[in-house]
C-alpha cells in the first residue's frame, strides 16, 4: 500500500511538471510569435529585392580623406539597398552590385555623407569632408531632449554601456547603483525575482510613497520590463524645474529610460553571456554549544553566592562534552550541537543571463531586435522533505524586445515598439507575510534548542516558546512550492511629422500605448503541518506536537495537493493600460538665439483585475530660450487632472522656471585654461503627488454595518413617532400604574 502511495504521488508531481511545462511553453509561444512577427516582418521589408534577369558586376575603389589619408571602416552601401561592405586598412573596397546606373551612398563618422554615380565606371575614387556640424552631446529630459550644455535643470544621464560594466546584474535598477548623482538605492531583500532595490532622488520627498516615476520610452512602466542589454540611455530629473512636466507624479523625481533602435547599416549581431557567483555579505556568528554552555557555567560559578538556586541550570562536564563529541546519533540528537547558518545557506548561488540582439536597417527601416534569459539560483539550500516535490526559491525569466522605424516618406517616420516578458518566480506557500521565519533561526535560535530533523523523520521545535524558535528548515521544506508566473505585453505606436512646409522646424508627434500584464498563481500546495517533537537534553524525555488516531499514537500528517494556475483578478495582478499622446514641437534658431516650444495633451486609462479604470489626464508646456549658449531660460506648466479628487479639486497646475548663466563663455573667462565649464543655475517649480490610499474618498460613504446601524435607528424613530403620537395616553397609563 506504501508503494502504491508513493507511485499515486510520483504520478500527481509528474502530471503537476507536465501541465507546468505545457503552460510555459504556451506562454513562450505567444512572446516569441510576437518577437519573431516583428523580426520577419523587418527581414521581409529588408529583403533586398532582385532581378534574376539583372547581372552584376564588380566595382574597386578608394576612400580617403581631405589630405588624402585612407578612411579605414568607411561605410560603402548600394543606395536603396542593404548591399554593402566597408573600407579595408588601406582605404580601399569592393563591391558587387548591378549592371546600369547605379548610386553609392559613402559614409563616415564625423564626415559628411557623400553620394557618388558610378555610372559605367569600375574604378572609383571618393573623398569624404570633414563634416562642419558640431557634435553636441544631447540630454534625454521630460518630453523631449536638450543640448547638454543648454540644460539648467537637476538632470544627470547616463548610457546602457556604464550599466552593463556593473557586471552580472540583472536588475536594472542594481545597476544604477553607484552611476547615477543623486540617486539612493538600497536592496531590502535578496529573493530571486524580487531583487529590485528601493530608489530615492534625493531623499525621501513623501509620506505615503517615495518611488520615482519611471518612463519608458515615454511611458510610465515598470522598470522590470526592460534588461540592461536594451538600454541606451536613463536620465534622472531631480529638482522641480525639470519635473514640473509631469506635475502630479513628479515628486518623487523621474526616470527615464531610453531603449536601443536601429540604425542604417548591415545587421550587427551582439551577443553577450553573465554568470554571476552570489555570496552572503554576513552572517549571524554565535557560540556552538560546547562553548555557550561553557560561559553559562563560568557564570553560574561567579554568582554562585549571590543565586544559590541557578546551581541547577550548571551543565556537568561529561553532558557538556556530549553536544561537542557525540558518541552516538541518538546523543547527537538528544544533545545538539546545530550551526543554523550552515543548515540553511549555501556557501554560494549562481545566476546566469544571456542575450542576443541584432540591430540594423536601411534607408526605408531600421530595426534593433533582442532576446534576454535570467536564470536566478537563491540562497538558501533545497531541502529534502521526503514528499517527492522539491522546494526552494528561484527566478526565470525571457524578455523579448522589437523595436522598429519605418521612413514612411520624407518628412513621416512611424515608430513600433513591441515587447513581451515572460517571468516564473519560485517560493513558498503561506510565507508572503512571514517571510521573516524562514531566516529566523540564522539569527535567534540557540544552537542547542534542539535538533532540526531526527532521524524518524520528525522535525524539531521548542514547546516552551514556539513562536520565538520558529524551526526555519521545517519551514522551507514543507510550505509547497508556489509558482506565480507573470505575463507582460507592451506596445506603443508612434507617428511622427515633419510640419515644415507650414512652418520651419515644427514637428508633430502622436503616439497610442497598450499594456497588459497577465499573472497567475499555482504549484503544490502544502500546508505545514508536520509531526514536531522535543527531546530533553537533561531527561530524555521526548514531546511530541501532533497525537491523533484511535490508540492516540499514530499522527496522520496532511496530504500535499496540486494547485491548478489561477489568475489573479485582483490586486496587482492583471493589469491593462491604453495610453495615447499628442505633441507639438517648434525648435528654430535666429543668429544667437534659441528658441524651443512643446505643447503636449495626454490621457491614459488603467485598471487592475476587474476594478473601474482610472483615469488622469495632462496638459503640458515649455518654452525654453538661449542666447549665444551663455544665457538661459526655461519656463514649464503642467496642467494634470485625476479622478482621485472630487470635481472642483479635480485639476491642478503646476508650474516652473530656471535660469541658467555659462560664465565660461564669457570673454574674461576665455584665458582661464584649467576651467573648460563653468555654469550657475537658479531654479524654482512646484509638482505634486496624487498618490493617496483609496478612491473617491471626496464622497460621503457608508459601510455596510453602518448602513443597517442607520436603517435600525430610522426605524425606531419612526415607531416612536407613530405610536408616541396615537397612544399618549395608554403610555402614561401604563407609567402610573407602574409607578
Amino acid at each position: 500500500m506504501r508503494k502504491v502511495n508513493q507511485n499515486r504521488k510520483s504520478n500527481y508531481v509528474m502530471k503537476n511538471q507536465v501541465k507546468e511545462l505545457h503552460r510555459a511553453v504556451s506562454s513562450l509561444r505567444q512572446i516569441c510569435i510576437l518577437f519573431l512577427t516583428g523580426f520577419l516582418f523587418v527581414s521581409l521589408i529588408l529583403g533586398p529585392f532582385q532581378v534574376f534577369s539583372q547581372e552584376k558586376r564588380t566595382i574597386k575603389g578608394s576612400v580617403i580623406d581631405e589630405q588624402s589619408n585612407p578612411v579605414i571602416g568607411a561605410t560603402i552601401v548600394l543606395k536603396g539597398t542593404t548591399t554593402g561592405t566597408i573600407a579595408d586598412a588601406n582605404g580601399e573596397f569592393t563591391l558587387n552590385i548591378p549592371t546600369g546606373n547605379q548610386t553609392l551612398v559613402v559614409s563616415f563618422i564625423g564626415m559628411e555623407k557623400t553620394e557618388v554615380a558610378v555610372g559605367n565606371k569600375s574604378v572609383v575614387s571618393v573623398t569624404l569632408k570633414t563634416s562642419t556640424v558640431q557634435i553636441t552631446e544631447t540630454v534625454i529630459v521630460g518630453y523631449g531632449q536638450q543640448k547638454k550644455e543648454s540644460v539648467v535643470g537637476a538632470i544627470t544621464q547616463t548610457k546602457g554601456d556604464v550599466l552593463e560594466r556593473a557586471g552580472g546584474v540583472s536588475s536594472v535598477g542594481a545597476a544604477l547603483t553607484g552611476n547615477l548623482s543623486g540617486v539612493i538605492t538600497v536592496q531590502t531583500t535578496g529573493e530571486p525575482g524580487q531583487e529590485d532595490p528601493k530608489i530615492y532622488i534625493r531623499g525621501q520627498s513623501t509620506w505615503n510613497n517615495s518611488d520615482p516615476l519611471i518612463m519608458v520610452d515615454g511611458v510610465e512602466r515598470s522598470m522590470s520590463s526592460v534588461d540592461v542589454s536594451a538600454i541606451e540611455t536613463i536620465s534622472v530629473l531631480k529638482d522641480a524645474s525639470a519635473t514640473a512636466v509631469f506635475g502630479v507624479k513628479g515628486a518623487n523625481g523621474v526616470i527615464l529610460i531610453t531603449t536601443k533602435r536601429g540604425r542604417e547599416g548591415r545587421a550587427e549581431i551582439r551577443i553577450t553571456a553573465n554568470s554571476t557567483m552570489k555570496v552572503p555579505s554576513r552572517l549571524a556568528t554565535k557560540k556552538d554549544s560546547y562553548d555557550a554552555l561553557s560561559t553559562r557555567n563560568d557564570a553560574i560559578v561567579r554568582e554562585l553566592a549571590l543565586n544559590e538556586a541557578s546551581w541547577e541550570e550548571y551543565t556537568p562536564l561529561g553532558e557538556l562534552n556530549k553536544y561537542r563529541n557525540p558518541s552516538s546519533a541518538e546523543e547527537a540528537e538528544r544533545y545538539p550541537n546545530v550551526d543554523w547558518a550552515e543548515m540553511l545557506v549555501k556557501d554560494f548561488a549562481m545566476s546566469y543571463n544571456a542575450n542576443i540582439n541584432a540591430t540594423g536597417g536601411n534607408s526605408y527601416v531600421k530595426y534593433f531586435t533582442s532576446i534576454d534569459y535570467l536564470n536566478e539560483g537563491d540562497i538558501l539550500k533545497k531541502v529534502d522533505n521526503g514528499k517527492s516535490y522539491d522546494p526552494g526559491y528561484g527566478y526565470n525569466r525571457l524578455n523579448v524586445r522589437s523595436n522598429l522605424d519605418f521612413n514612411l516618406s520624407k518628412t513621416t517616420v512611424l515608430t513600433a515598439n513591441l515587447a513581451g516578458s515572460y517571468g516564473v518566480k519560485q517560493d513558498a506557500y503561506g510565507q508572503d507575510a512571514w517571510e521573516y521565519r524562514i531566516w529566523q533561526s540564522i539569527y535567534s535560535n540557540a544552537p542547542d534548542v534542539y535538533y532540526p530533523r531526527y532521524s524518524d523523520g520528525s522535525w524539531g521545535y521548542y514547546p516552551d516558546d514556539e513562536v520565538s524558535t520558529v524551526n526555519s528548515l521545517a519551514t522551507l521544506a514543507n510550505n509547497g512550492i508556489r509558482k506565480i508566473t507573470t505575463t507582460q505585453l507592451t506596445t506603443d505606436f508612434t507617428l511622427k511629422q515633419d510640419l515644415s512646409m507650414i512652418l520651419k522646424g515644427l514637428n508633430a508627434k502622436g503616439t497610442l500605448s497598450f499594456d497588459n500584464t497577465f499573472k497567475t498563481e499555482g504549484g503544490i500546495y502544502d500546508n505545514g503541518n508536520v509531526q514536531n517533537k522535543y527531546i530533553d537534553p537533561v531527561t530524555g524525555e521526548v514531546t511530541t506536537s501532533k497525537i491523533y488516531g484511535t490508540n492516540q499514537f499514530d499522527f496522520i500528517p496532511t496530504r500535499w495537493s496540486t494547485n491548478a494556475d489561477n489568475a489573479y483578478w485582483n490586486g496587482n495582478g492583471n493589469f491593462r493600460k491604453l495610453y495615447y499622446q499628442l505633441q507639438l514641437d517648434y525648435a528654430q534658431k535666429f543668429g544667437a538665439h534659441d528658441l524651443t516650444v512643446m505643447g503636449l495633451f495626454s490621457r491614459d486609462k488603467t485598471a487592475t483585475g476587474s476594478e473601474f479604470e482610472h483615469f488622469r489626464e495632462d496638459w503640458v508646456s515649455r518654452i525654453t530660450y538661449s542666447y549665444a549658449s551663455k544665457y538661459m531660460l526655461d519656463v514649464n506648466g503642467a496642467y494634470n487632472g485625476s479622478e482621485k479628487f472630487g470635481p472642483k479639486n479635480r485639476f491642478a497646475f503646476f508650474p516652473s522656471t530656471a535660469l541658467g548663466w555659462m560664465i565660461t563663455e564669457e570673454e574674461f573667462m576665455k584665458n582661464i585654461k584649467f576651467l573648460n565649464m563653468f555654469k550657475l543655475r537658479a531654479s524654482y517649480g512646484q509638482v505634486g503627488d496624487d498618490n493617496v490610499d483609496g478612491r473617491w474618498l471626496y464622497t460621503t460613504q457608508y459601510n455596510g454595518p453602518m448602513v443597517v446601524t442607520l436603517l435600525l435607528v430610522l426605524l425606531l424613530v419612526a415607531v416612536v413617532l407613530i405610536h408616541g403620537g396615537l397612544n399618549r395616553n395608554l403610555e402614561m397609563k401604563m407609567c402610573i400604574g407602574k409607578k
